[in-house]
């Protein structure tokens, strides 16, 4: 068990970073029987009040976390990106745990970094990968590797939205703070997904239409040699609405999985035309805040006890180092349109 994190006594919660994500947090920690928010840290005057006064609660309010070090058992580092590596240190080489919001950083150093503090520190580190806390991902997950399907011959993933995510901080329009664009901000979260399932994949390339700035769509190809191998896509836009889900091909039938914390997963058998099969995980779905309780709650646990949490740091390690092949493996759209017309 980390020292200093009693089991009975409520885990002392601090949220770094009051931007709009850090509010889900706090509702999550307020619905949780574990946590107890005690301190709220932001170097932006107002942010950290407005928040305490939106949930009506009365922590500590400080503008570094080295106000309230001493005081509290674990953060929530939800901050720009590029800021994760910095403060995740301090934290935890203040004796802290830390509950760092996706991506772990803004590159494979920052998670090298991190992994090698904490280990230094003898304290916790989870990732924010939130959606791989729903029962039909687990479920998914799970029939994938037992090869539930049959053999996997390729798979396609979409997410669009018009605009969408505006963090308070703008830090997600510099590729420097954000550590990249649409991939970056939402398109990590089923990189992630994709990792749990498949493992590291053998080949990935992506096209895009940055110009120097962060992207706003995105195409990510990958190549996979386990199975008999197989190949899979990932469209993510921040200028189209694309319906969000993923279809998988196997040697048995059709997986479909939308995007949603509630939905079920649908398998079209090839030998059974017109036959569509509903798979759930036992009981009730969660709804989608009761994911963040669940990822609270299992950081907390993680913290106290000796096992690793849900998403580790090698975990968010990984998808840093996909992120960074894909970048540097990326062909920009016009490149690519050309291509396709010779």
């Amino acid at each position: 068990m980390n020292a200093g994190v009693e089991r009975g006594a409520r885990f002392r919660l601090a949220i770094i970073g009051c931007g709009k994500v850090s509010a889900s947090h706090v509702e999550a920690a307020l619905a949780s029987d574990l946590a107890e928010v005690t301190a709220l840290v932001d170097s932006t005057p107002g942010r950290a009040q407005a928040l305490a006064e939106r949930f009506e609660i009365m922590p500590r309010l400080a503008g570094d976390i080295a106000d309230v070090a001493g005081s509290v058992d674990g953060a929530v580092i939800a901050t720009p990106n590029a800021t994760h590596a910095d403060i995740a240190e301090r934290c935890l080489l203040s004796g802290i745990n830390v509950l760092i919001e996706k991506p772990l950083g803004v590159s494979p150093a920052d998670g090298e970094r991190i992994r090698n503090a904490a280990a230094k520190a003898g304290r916790t580190v989870a990732v924010g990968y939130v959606s791989r806390f729903r029962g039909n991902v687990r479920l998914l997950g799970s029939l994938i590797r037992e090869r539930y399907f049959g053999r996997i011959h390729r798979f396609a993933y979409q997410f669009g939205t018009k605009g969408g995510w505006a963090p308070l901080s703008g830090y997600n329009l510099d590729r420097r703070t954000s550590g990249g664009g649409v991939l970056v901000n939402t398109g990590t979260h089923f990189l992630d997904r994709m990792l749990d399932w498949f493992g590291y994949p053998d080949e990935a390339f992506l096209t895009d239409d940055a110009d120097g700035g962060p992207e706003a769509n995105a195409t990510a190809s990958f190549r996979f040699g386990a199975h008999g191998g197989f190949s899979g896509i990932a469209r993510f836009s921040k200028t189209v609405a694309l319906p969000a889900g993923f279809v998988m091909e196997t040697d048995q039938g059709l997986v479909m999985l939308k995007d949603r914390s509630d939905a079920p997963i649908l398998f079209r058998p090839t030998r059974a035309a017109g036959l569509v099969h509903s798979l759930s995980a036992t009981g009730a779905q969660p709804a989608s805040g009761d994911e963040f309780v669940q990822q609270i709650d299992d950081f907390i646990s993680a913290s106290r006890t000796s096992r690793p949490p849900f998403v580790t740091v090698e975990q968010g390690e990984l998808s840093l180092r996909l992120i960074d092949d894909l970048y540097r493996h990326r062909r920009g759209a016009r490149l690519a349109e050309q291509e396709a017309v010779q």
